[in-house]
């Protein structure tokens, strides 16, 4: 018996416009009703799921940060958290700086920033002075490198990659790793720690929640969704994922603009 889903927010919850349709608002609120937990699980800081949580009625248990942190709505409890050493941030912090980048820091319920990309991002925006008090007294529990210029987060994996320890980026633009992929506005990288996982985070939350892996299944669309895959065997990839994260998944769904959450959920 299935008696929790996690599923990821971007591109699975959501479809391409970043909305989330009817038909799957519907079948959440039916499986609740049964008594089946609905738990997102998220690239995005706890706030930003938080919110998504909110408003579409899913279950009060939020993993987010890509899986840095585990989280309970109702209690405020943290369940599970894995942040970044205070020095890597200082260092990651710099390098945005001295190459003109936007990196925004993700710790609790905040997020903050160096230099907005969007207009609204413009309130969480940080002088250097105040970013590094809070680097000092906050525990980090993921990065985020942004860039109109694709190039310039090409340079920026090569660069982390040859002189960073203790961190790995967890997700990034799909474009990063395809690029026969359509051209974005906006280019990301998300960093953490490198023991982090959404893997990770599925088993600690099955751990509060007194769940067995066969009674879970896990939805998603990217590489950092393969290792949620991997904590039972009813995981499923959406028709929209890239092959490499298919042939991860057990079953494959419809995409994520053809309800393919929602096909999953009305069969429980």
């Amino acid at each position: 018996m299935i008696k929790a889903v996690f599923i990821d927010i971007d591109e699975t919850l959501t479809n391409s416009k970043r909305e989330v349709s009817e038909k799957t608002l519907y079948e959440i609120k039916r499986c609740r009703q049964k008594g089946i937990n609905i738990i997102l699980t998220s690239g995005r800081a706890r706030k930003d799921a938080i919110n998504y949580q909110e408003q579409v009625g899913a279950s009060p248990y939020i993993i987010s940060s890509n899986g840095a942190s585990c989280y309970d709505v109702e209690k405020k409890k943290e369940i599970f958290s894995d942040s970044i050493k205070k020095d890597i941030v200082k260092q990651l912090l710099e390098y945005a700086e001295e190459n003109d980048e936007t990196i925004k820091f993700n710790y609790k319920d905040e997020i903050v920033l160096n230099k907005a990309a969007f207009p609204d991002e413009k309130d969480k925006e940080k002088t250097i002075k105040e970013l590094e008090n809070i680097i000092e007294t906050e525990n980090i529990l993921q990065c985020v490198l942004s860039s109109s210029d694709i190039e310039k987060l090409i340079k920026f994996k090569s660069y982390l990659e040859k002189n960073f320890q203790g961190v790995k980026i967890v997700n990034e633009s799909k474009k990063l790793k395809n690029p026969e992929l359509k051209p974005s506005k906006n280019y990301y990288c998300d960093i953490a720690s490198e023991s982090v996982s959404k893997g990770n985070a599925v088993h600690a939350m099955c751990k509060y929640l007194d769940l067995k892996k066969e009674e879970i299944i896990t939805i998603g669309d990217g590489e950092n969704d393969i290792s949620m895959f991997n904590i039972t065997p009813n995981s499923i990839a959406m028709g929209n994922s890239l092959e490499c994260v298919k042939k991860h998944a057990k079953y494959i769904t419809a995409s994520n603009d053809e309800d393919g959450v929602a096909k999953v959920l009305e069969k429980l």
